[in-house]
């Protein structure tokens, strides 16, 4: 049978490969693999391959190679039909010079329009330096842009920017382990997922075309302590239209697939007090006031605050009368950066043995971690290998000694993967990772409510919310360090560089470029908030628009704010825009807390007036721009100002709307109404 397909091949003729509806056939010098979706072209003399995606009409193709002499051997080496596709041997970069030589084996499962890449090495104790691998599909087009949750929500970068802002970007970090091209106007695109991310890099390099340049996403492959490890894959789901809301629906597809799609429903099952997270502000820095006598969960209730995280300690009384008014009591907790352990002391969260439960490097050395600002304290980087089992040690204990519902998880979905070379407990990337999803586990197993800084995909399945995944990186301030900037044109220096204010408000809260990836792929699924050194109220003396754009974002996005109660917070600072904040999203998040997402739009040209709609029928839309924009929904005609609002769902309605010409709030829900003063 194996020869009879080889002379088939051969010969021209279309031979089935996985299955009736996928064949291999070989012309002249080019290979194809093709289904009812794809046709993927393989030529070996050039070391190129094309994808024509039948839905679309449009092909993609790799950026054509450098001239060589026409001597020169095939670039991709024993072309062969390998079982459900094509394979064949390519060098790729070179450790020791020693050249990198790959197996690669093209598959297409039948009528999908995925390309699965998978490359290999006969031995995975090889030493690597890591290595560039195919070259990237290019897309030539006036409006393609680069999709990425990069340490935020998610952005659409345009392919020809310059500076282009992700033209690094470490797989293990990504929050989504997927990057995306798309075109704004016709709608195909294809979504790049890193099925093994733990040791993967993107890089976006400009392309020439068109008589300009695009960029264009790359994998490069990391070693796995020094050694290329493991086979290495890829997968190109292609989508034919819907730009990158199909894109993201795209990997929550994917992510369904291989059961990281757990939804709050299901969680909220296990643990009923997840209900109470519906909705609610997430609060940090004032649980209660001595000086005063003031209790902020009492005090807070009596405003009208429904529901409410409160982050911190107080006496059991106190604690419990907060749990009885239907909040979260909860308490901050990091398990990766240490002090040295005192004598006779056990292990806690931010005390272990030192130097042997640090982190060794390769180069011999222990990691270093959090750095304060005034550079004055030091901290190490507790091996993974001791969180779970400190862990075990901690909480139980805090769980006795006070009545918590839930428990914020620091550091450990906000960092990168990293490896430890201590033979006593040594880690590869993937080991970190592990240890990473077996901590937020155990915390799940007491039937906390499970928060966690930032976020990453494989932290779905354990963790309730995050701080951080409305947030960006691009800070004015250094805001993990809870320093607030006085001024916009403040510089600071600081162990960790700062960006710029103009930076912080085109990418960080601008809306010109910013789309909810995550959400559109786990909004039903965990919980999203600020930053808590970007919070809600944080910039009130330097930005008064800030949180009330901070406040359109949650409502467009069904998210929560993350807000203050310290003397500089806006609960003691500015009463009103707390309550506002928490009147605004709290009605909302919870008609919608466990609805999918389902799509995301511009309705403007300027991309100021936008739109998102969730499974349960609620429809949002939010106005960016200092014009007033006249819109419909339903039977209703609004003029929202800047940041205003209209939502209609099956269950709420509300509107942030002009009523002769002063802004005027509505909110009308089972059980609740609330009109703001014309």
């Amino acid at each position: 049978m194996l020869a009879a397909l080889v002379a088939a091949a051969a010969a021209g003729q279309a031979v089935p490969a996985a299955s009736a509806g996928t064949t291999v056939k070989q012309q002249g010098q080019e290979w194809r693999l093709e289904n009812t979706r794809l046709r993927v072209s393989v030529d070996p003399l050039l070391g190129r391959i094309s994808v024509l995606d039948k839905a679309s009409g449009y092909e993609w193709k790799q950026p054509p190679p450098k001239p060589a002499a026409q001597s020169q051997p095939p670039v991709f080496r024993n072309v062969r039909q390998a079982p459900g596709g094509i394979a064949f041997e390519s060098d790729f970069g070179a450790t020791k010079d020693k050249p990198n030589t790959l197996t690669v084996v093209l598959r297409l499962p039948d009528r999908a329009a995925d390309l699965r890449i998978e490359a290999d090495m006969p031995d995975h104790n090889a030493p690597l330096e890591g290595m560039p691998f195919l070259e990237p599909f290019l897309l030539d087009t006036p409006q393609g842009v680069l999709a990425v949750a990069d340490y935020s929500n998610g952005h659409i970068y345009p392919l020809a920017l310059k500076p282009f802002r992700a033209a690094w970007l470490s797989g293990d970090r990504l929050n989504m382990p997927w990057v995306g091209l798309c075109d704004l106007a016709r709608g195909m695109g294809y979504a790049l997922i890193l099925e093994t991310s733990d040791d993967a890099l993107v890089e976006s390099k400009p392309y020439p075309a068109g008589g300009g340049e695009v960029h264009a996403p790359r994998v490069q492959w990391r070693s796995s302590k020094g050694a290329f490890g493991y086979p290495r894959r890829l997968l190109y789901r292609f989508t034919s239209a819907g730009g990158y809301v199909a894109l993201a629906k795209a990997y929550r597809a994917y992510a369904k697939d291989h059961g990281l799609l757990v939804t709050l429903k299901e969680k909220a099952k296990r643990n009923p007090n997840l209900a109470r997270l519906f909705g609610a502000a997430d609060v940090w820095g004032g649980y209660w006031d001595a000086r005063t006598g003031g209790d902020f969960a009492r005090d807070a209730k009596a405003a009208g605050v429904q529901r409410v995280i409160v982050q911190g300690k107080a006496s059991r009384q106190q604690m419990q009368a907060a749990i009885d008014a239907g909040y979260i009591t909860s308490e901050y907790d990091n398990y990766t950066d240490i002090e040295p352990l005192a004598a006779g002391k056990e292990p806690d969260s931010n005390h272990d043995l030192l130097p042997d439960r640090a982190v060794l490097k390769s180069d011999g050395q222990r990691m270093t971690a959090w750095l304060t600002y005034d550079k004055k304290t030091q901290f190490m980087k507790r091996c993974p290998a001791f969180w779970g089992p400190t862990a075990k040690l901690v909480i139980p204990k805090a769980l006795t000694e006070h009545p918590f519902l839930g428990r914020f998880i620091d550091v450990t979905t906000a960092e990168g993967l990293y490896e430890c070379y201590d033979a006593n407990h040594p880690l590869t990337k993937a080991d970190k990772r592990h240890c990473g999803e077996q901590l937020l586990a155990y915390v799940r197993s007491l039937n906390l409510v499970v928060g966690g800084e930032h976020g990453i995909w494989w932290a779905v399945p354990h963790l309730d919310y995050i701080e951080g995944m409305m947030s960006s990186y691009q800070f004015a301030w250094p805001a993990g360090h809870l320093i607030r900037p006085k001024s916009r044109e403040e510089k600071f220096t600081g162990p960790y560089g700062c960006d710029t204010w103009e930076n912080y408000e085109k990418w960080g809260v601008g809306h010109e470029y910013r789309v909810p990836l995550w959400e559109l792929v786990f909004h039903d699924c965990v919980v999203s908030t600020w930053y808590w050194g970007d919070a809600t109220d944080w910039l009130l003396q330097v930005d008064t628009a800030n949180a009330a754009k901070k406040d359109a974002f949650n409502v467009l996005y069904g998210t929560i704010p993350l807000l203050w109660a310290n003397r500089a917070g806006s609960w003691h600072a500015n009463r009103e825009l707390f309550l506002r904040s928490c009147r605004n999203t709290s009605q909302l998040h919870q008609a919608i807390a466990t609805a999918e997402m389902t799509s995301h739009e511009f309705l403007s040209v300027d991309r100021a007036l936008q739109r998102t709609r969730f499974s349960d029928g609620t429809q949002v839309v939010v106005n960016f721009g200092a014009t007033p924009r006249a819109v419909k929904l339903g039977a209703r005609s609004y003029l929202l100002p800047q940041n205003g609002f209209a939502v209609k769902g099956p269950r709420l309605e509300q509107s942030l709307c002009l009523v002769n010409g002063q802004p005027v709030t509505t909110i009308r829900a089972p059980g609740y109404s609330y009109t703001s003063p014309p």
